[in-house]
């Protein structure tokens, strides 16, 4: 039987410098090593462990690209590529870590602890690669029995030759390691991880700070048959012997190679002795030794001065600060921690006033709960500072403390700040906020966010439900001057208005807006907007504001309905007493031009004919009038077709043509046609009449002009009717469309009324220009045929 040459697992127990400073041996060093390009995530190497445990998915012929989407969790897929990308930022030497779950080799998922670091053991252009160790977080352990009677003594004599072979290879002149060999994804190794040295290691290879790198990081020109050599022993599991120039570290080695572990878990062992130069290499450790000696007195007076300093702080500062000492247990593990030094504020917060020399542990039952006797372990095992919140129960009382940790020549240096309030606070504000959300939720208002400096809606609350196209996706993110065409022409130039009030508003004002917005079925629906100052800038100026919208288009259908109820309750009644006052008088006039038609004879009879012909023209003018008055309570709206403004405005004076005659008013027209809207012709005539009729009684008999103007706008008509009449003041013009308004002697006030009304139908502005003794221009904007038809 071939004679073994492994060395038992046990025997490698409490040899020190391992990589994860583990006090149970390369056993507990057991880990997943993958090398993998950061270009496109391609994995390009593994360590024995891996190829092992990955066995059957590489056996799947799977690329490296494909690798880790076959290994990682799904869920922390995303996230795990994230992280390996993120790597490209690290500096040299530097780490970053993060827990992800991959899937073991029976088929569920084990949390691994990855760190990772760049490998520059590998050159490819300019692409660059990433070195990850991955340990899983539950590692399984061995559980010893305790053996009874003989083999009391049997388990008591091989702990004796633990021990005896840890003080051996502490002792060894000859340097000692064990490495992790790296193969591609075809198994050929190409490189070595130093997992385990002893002091004497780098003394002879001359490699500084071995441990947890690899090779090819330490020296590039490495030669690769090393490599083929220790992979050599892993496959036949057989110990090597030679000697060798490491023209890369120029030193003559003699190496002795002999396989470690189990089949699963092998690895290689490696003792060597630097036969170049044994008389400088022992000078150069007894050099050491004084290096190491004056360290050691150095390091004890920056503690003296550090305590001195310490004590300094201590007695100035407003945070509680307290020093901790490690103390083991009978493993040499930490199973606790004594208070060395405690500021008043610590004693303050536990209401003792002797807590030096005291357990942690006895002051703190809790600290293993919460986790913070594990924290405090950690950092003194490792050295990395944490900063944690932990929670203390005293008295039935939470409070919450904020403790930050760092090791410092041995100690833990430890701060603590009571963040109950502060976590109180944090509280209330959560609950604010949570409330406020589900206000904005449950709104039946539409809230608007507007942020100036990117010109955007930052947040809606939701949609407009009357317009499905006007989704919260779709409106957050928008520009504000693709807002502006959803408003109704009219009502642009208010909506600016309000816009740049908001700008000049103070934080407690609330501005007020009704407007209407486009419906999908390109109808208007009218909104009433409030708007305040939402977020200032250093200087002050608005840069958000908040818009809270309503729909108020029943309300205004209901207003409508009021207001065309009380039109018609009016026009009634107007209608009735013109039948009543008018029809009499218009009788008897109409009578009497045909008597005076008829009493007059000869050549007289021809020159009054035609004053004759225009008192019967006008008293038909009138009956027809009332009769329209009179069936005005079954009003109807508009019915808007194509319509050339032109003809409609000389119908309109040749109705009044015998107005003009009479008072012998001069009409210039400067328009020819066609210009074509949408209209009610008979409505926009009778209103473009009750305009000329005005200017009209307006001018002085045989001095007044009448200038009529059409102007072809972009996608409109303008309708200018000016005279040169009496004028009117500023507070008339104000008040010009009211019902029953008037300065006319016996006039009602119906007239201009019902020309708004008309005119509002037909979606024209109105704008009057007046100055008293100088005339007065109506200027009417009606929307192009072509406008209204591509909005339709």
């Amino acid at each position: 039987m071939k004679k073994s040459n492994y060395i038992l697992d046990e025997q490698l127990l409490g040899v020190p410098h391992s990589l994860f400073n583990g006090s149970n041996g390369y056993e507990s060093q057991e880990f997943l090593l993958f090398i993998s390009s950061l270009e496109n995530v391609e994995l390009k190497g593994l360590n024995n462990k891996g190829h092992r445990y990955f066995k059957q998915i590489l056996d799947e012929n799977l690329s490296g690209e494909q690798f880790y989407k076959n290994v990682i969790h799904p869920e922390d897929y995303p996230f795990f590529l994230h992280f390996l990308k993120s790597c490209e930022d690290l500096s040299p030497g530097e780490e970053n870590e993060t827990t992800v779950r991959v899937k073991s080799p029976f088929g569920y998922w084990k949390q691994f602890l990855f760190k990772n670091r760049l490998y520059s053991g590998m050159v490819k252009g300019d692409e660059k690669f990433v070195l990850s160790m991955a340990r899983a977080l539950d590692p399984y352990q061995k559980n010893f029995r305790k053996s009874s009677g003989a083999n009391l003594e049997t388990e008591k004599s091989l702990e004796e030759s633990l021990n005896r072979y840890r003080v051996l290879v502490n002792s060894l002149d000859e340097g000692f390691c064990i490495i992790e060999i790296i193969f591609d994804l075809q198994k050929n190794p190409f490189d070595q991880l130093f997992v385990e040295i002893n002091p004497a290691f780098i003394k002879h290879v001359r490699i500084p700070a071995p441990l947890g790198k690899t090779m090819k990081e330490l020296s590039p020109n490495h030669g690769t048959h090393w490599f083929t050599t220790y992979a050599n022993i892993l496959a036949t599991g057989e110990a090597v012997r030679f000697e060798e120039y490491a023209h890369d570290l120029q030193t003559w080695l003699d190496v002795y190679a002999f396989p470690i572990g189990t089949s699963k878990n092998r690895k290689v062992a490696i003792l060597c002795t630097d036969i170049t130069q044994r008389k400088q290499a022992e000078e150069d450790l007894k050099k050491m030794n004084e290096i190491l000696e004056y360290k050691v007195r150095k390091r004890t007076k920056e503690l003296k001065e550090n305590s001195d300093l310490l004590q300094m702080v201590f007695d100035t500062v407003n945070q509680g600060i307290f020093l901790l000492k490690p103390y083991f247990g009978d493993n040499l593990d930490i199973v606790d921690f004594t208070y060395v030094r405690v500021n008043k504020r610590v004693k303050r917060y536990y209401k003792e006033e002797q807590m030096v020399g005291r357990r942690f542990l006895e002051l703190n039952p809790q600290a293993t709960r919460t986790g913070a006797f594990e924290i405090f372990k950690q950092t003194m095992l490792t050295g990395e500072s944490k900063d944690f919140e932990v929670c203390f129960k005293r008295k039935g009382k939470s409070n919450w403390f904020r403790i930050t940790t760092r090791r410092q020549k041995g100690f833990l240096i430890n701060s603590l700040e009571n963040i109950t309030r502060k976590k109180q606070r944090t509280q209330t504000l959560k609950d604010s906020m949570r409330f406020k959300k589900q206000l904005i939720k449950t709104s039946p208002d539409i809230i608007l966010i507007f942020n100036l400096y990117e010109e955007k809606v930052r947040f809606m609350n939701r949609g407009f439900m009357f317009n499905p196209k006007l989704s919260q996706d779709k409106v957050e993110g928008m520009p504000l001057m693709d807002i502006l065409p959803l408003i109704h022409p009219q009502d642009r130039e208010k909506a600016m208005q309000f816009h740049s009030q908001l700008l000049k508003a103070s934080d407690k004002e609330i501005m007020d807006i009704e407007f209407r917005l486009k419906g999908p079925d390109h109808s208007w629906n009218y909104f009433n907007a409030r708007g305040k100052v939402f977020m200032r800038n250093k200087k002050g100026n608005v840069y958000e504001y908040i818009i809270l919208l309503r729909n108020v288009q029943e309300q205004k259908k209901t207003q409508q309905a009021l207001i065309n109820a009380e039109k018609l309750s009016i026009k009634g009644e107007i209608a009735r007493t013109l039948a009543h006052e008018l029809r009499n008088p218009l009788a008897s006039i109409d009578i009497s031009a045909d008597i005076l038609n008829k009493k007059i004879e000869g050549p007289a009879r021809k020159k009054v004919s035609n004053y004759v012909k225009i008192i019967k023209r006008s008293t038909n003018t009138l009956n027809n009038l009332v009769t329209n008055l009179l069936t005005s309570s079954n009003y109807s709206p508009s019915v808007l077709k194509k319509c050339c403004l032109a003809r409609t405005t000389n119908l309109a004076l040749a109705q009044a043509k015998d107005r003009i005659y009479l008072t012998g008013i001069k009409v210039i027209r400067n328009f020819k046609g066609p210009y074509y809207i949408n209209a009610d012709k008979e409505k926009l005539k009778i209103a473009l009449l009750n305009i000329i009729v005005n200017a009209s009684e307006a001018m002085t008999p045989n001095e007044g002009i009448l200038t009529i103007d059409i102007e072809n706008l972009d996608k409109a008509f303008r309708l200018s009717i000016s005279d040169n009449g009496c004028g009117m003041k500023p507070e008339e013009i104000d008040r010009l469309f009211e019902s029953f308004y008037t300065n006319k002697v016996g006039g009602m006030g119906v007239g201009l009324s019902s020309v708004k009304n008309i005119l509002d139908e037909h979606r024209a502005l109105i704008e009057v220009k007046s100055e008293p003794n100088k005339g007065t221009t109506f200027i009417l904007t009606f929307p192009a045929f072509e406008s209204e038809q591509a909005k339709n």
